[in-house]
């Protein structure tokens, strides 16, 4: 069944679109009009404002999808907003595609399809932060937790996989740990969710049945960005739950940046250099999460300010790992070998090996770990480090 949810934020999204194509082909239609018209030259030395010069064809088009997204707004509001109806596997799945794609935009225009931040159980359920609820769903709540954090335009059902058990079912029955899973809107910025995450964990200890003595986090791709962030954010004004992470995993985490990111922005910088392939330039209009992981952005001051469609060097601010926490990085190459050459190019296809080890030529953003700490899983890719077995057994057996 569509949920009234469903079916708002998708009509809604649906007409952003529709207004984003118009302002695409206007941008066209003007450039090339410019182009042959001399006497739109002269207006442009004249000075005059281009908003007296726009057709009134477009104007007609944006006006209407305004007063669309107006009446579409009153008219479900009030139904979208009561609306918890279960969604299936597949519609969490699409959802959180669409967060990863334009997230930043969805909570902007308050799209209904926005995910807010929250923790669901081994059997799916979201968790309400309080201790009377916490109590009911977990009645033999121990006091080990671990966290799972997914990673770009990805959900808690992605650690599923195909194996009978996930990553977090395991860990409970070989070490005790009660397993959480967060799901977020990976569209925003990587910076905003690592702090709403370091405040999300701290309401989670304080609420816990029990008094909770560890706190395992894992995080695969930018899931383990989004831990170091929090982490940061945690750490500065020392809240209690950063004393309780002995041990924290990333899976794939872009540490420096991921290759295909870059890419990316590499050709829109370029696009955006020529007058007929700027407004076809898509890239620019990915969200803010997508632009973090040029770099691997973990802070507000990695990109206010900063204009992330322009081309600009790393100006990170160097992040420590959290002191007084073991950690364990799980890097991935399809090549046999992590010396062979593709292994060193394009690593698990997304993240380069360097990258997922947290290697840098700056030593201040180097990030240092046992060498016995990290290890490399050959001939797999980004996604299959999410629930191979061979991955599972190694997390295991470090956390004897």
């Amino acid at each position: 069944m569509v949920s009234v949810k469903s079916l708002h934020g998708s009509a809604q999204l649906l007409l952003d679109v529709a207004g984003g194509v118009t302002r695409i082909a206007e941008r066209t239609h003007r450039t090339i009009v410019r182009e042959i018209n001399p006497l739109n030259r002269l207006r442009d030395i004249a000075g005059v404002p281009s908003k007296e010069r726009e057709g009134h064809t477009y104007r007609f088009i944006q006006s209407t999808m305004s007063s669309l997204q107006q009446g579409l707004h009153r008219s479900l509001d009030g139904y979208s907003a009561d609306d918890e109806l279960l969604h299936s596997a597949q519609s969490e799945k699409v959802a959180a595609a669409l967060n990863g794609v334009c997230g930043d935009h969805l909570e902007a225009s308050n799209n209904p399809l926005a995910i807010t931040m929250h923790f669901r159980n081994s059997q799916g359920a979201k968790l309400r932060p309080d201790s009377s609820s916490m109590g009911a769903t977990f009645p033999n709540a121990g006091p080990r937790i671990v966290v799972l954090v997914h990673g770009l335009c990805l959900s808690h059902e992605y650690w599923k996989g195909h194996n009978e058990a996930d990553l977090g079912i395991e860990l409970q029955r070989a070490h005790g740990f009660t397993p959480l899973y967060l799901n977020y809107n990976t569209g925003r910025h990587i910076s905003c969710n690592g702090r709403e995450l370091s405040e999300q964990l701290q309401i989670l200890i304080d609420a816990w049945p029990v008094e909770v003595e560890e706190l395992l986090l894992i995080g695969h791709s930018m899931g383990g960005l989004v831990i170091r962030s929090a982490c940061w954010y945690g750490s500065e004004p020392k809240l209690p739950w950063t004393q309780l992470v002995k041990k924290a995993l990333y899976l794939g985490s872009p540490h420096h940046g991921a290759a295909l990111a870059k890419a990316g922005h590499l050709l829109t910088f370029v696009m955006q250099k020529f007058r007929y392939a700027s407004p076809f330039a898509l890239a620019q209009h990915t969200s803010a999460g997508i632009k973090d992981l040029r770099y691997g952005n973990l802070l507000d001051d990695d990109w206010e300010g900063i204009d992330q469609d322009e081309f600009h060097l790393d100006i990170r601010k160097p992040v420590p790992l959290l002191a007084g926490t073991r950690h364990y990085f799980l890097a991935a190459t399809i090549g046999d070998h992590p010396t062979d050459f593709s292994s060193t190019m394009v690593g698990d296809l997304l993240v380069r090996l360097d990258s997922a080890k947290g290697h840098h030529s700056d030593g201040l953003k180097k990030l240092r770990i046992r060498p016995e700490d990290c290890r490399v899983f050959e001939k797999l890719n980004h996604l299959a480090l999410l629930d191979n077995k061979v991955v599972h057994d190694q997390i295991v057996e470090w956390l004897v």
